[in-house]
């Protein structure tokens, strides 16, 4: 699934505005990365599903809790906000095959779900995050020492997950770089490329639904941090269960469709 921008008309990528505006060697590119958006959309339908279920569930739970009863609760749902808004732009990301970018930004959603946590457990710590340009050292303390022990308490799932963006997205390191690196040789020369989007239609879709699993976990740590109003929703509790049910489903489908192994078979693998 590895678009070509020639295999579909410009005509239906872009619009008029956008044929007259771009220049020729940014044609290419934005053409490239509409065309895998709309391949993935259409290849990858189910994982595209559950997507969009996620995202209704998330603004349903958003808009049970607008009117907030504390303080307290409301600025931590600010900041699940913030998760969410990013959560959308890495997946549009991930469905024009730009993976690395997609991972960078989800890693940053994850850290605002944090941050949101942490805020709930120990309200006074909103004051410490709203006053870091003012109190740096206390931020750090509060929320960049010992993440693992500190801001990621009780969350190991997504600690886990963040630590793998930030060796695949965030950082400059070959496992950010590794899916999209191409290298050819011949007798003569070897030529190297890197593909700013568009990757393997196996790895694409194992990739994607790990990113449907993280936004799964995502979600119940809100739901587990608002349970005492979004308990009574029975709207939302019907979606959340038709939510993990296709998600299993899905789970299971891409097991048998690439042949992955159990944990332990692939551990003990050599």
């Amino acid at each position: 699934m590895s678009a070509n921008p020639k295999s579909i008309p410009e005509t239906e990528l872009l619009v008029p505005f956008e044929s007259q505006a771009l220049p020729t060697h940014c044609k290419e590119y934005y053409t490239a990365k509409r065309q895998n958006f709309f391949a993935s959309i259409q290849g990858f339908r189910e994982i595209w599903d559950c997507y969009m279920l996620f995202d209704k569930i998330l603004l349903l739970e958003f808009e049970d809790l607008k009117a907030a009863n504390t303080p307290s609760q409301l600025f931590p749902l600010l900041l699940y906000f913030n998760a969410h808004a990013k959560i959308r732009v890495s997946f549009e990301l991930a469905l024009s095959g730009c993976m690395a970018e997609a991972r960078s930004i989800l890693r940053d959603a994850i850290e605002f779900v944090a941050h949101a946590h942490h805020i709930l457990r120990d309200p006074a710590l909103q004051i410490t995050w709203l006053n870091k340009n003012d109190e740096l050292k206390a931020f750090k303390d509060a929320f960049e020492r010992d993440k693992k022990e500190k801001l990621f308490k009780g969350l190991d799932e997504l600690h886990k997950v963040w630590g793998q963006l930030s060796e695949t997205g965030s950082h400059a390191t070959i496992n950010a770089i590794c899916d999209r690196f191409k290298m050819s040789e011949d007798d003569k020369s070897v030529s190297w490329r890197l593909n700013y989007c568009g990757i393997e239609q196996d790895f694409w879709e194992k990739s994607l639904f790990h990113m449907l699993l993280t936004f799964s976990t995502v979600e119940r740590t809100l739901f587990c941090d608002y349970e005492s109003r979004l308990q009574f929703d029975e709207s939302l509790l019907q979606l959340r269960h038709e939510f993990d049910a296709r998600k299993e489903k899905l789970r299971k489908t891409i097991i048998a469709r690439y042949k992955i192994p159990p944990p332990n078979v692939a551990k003990t693998k050599p």
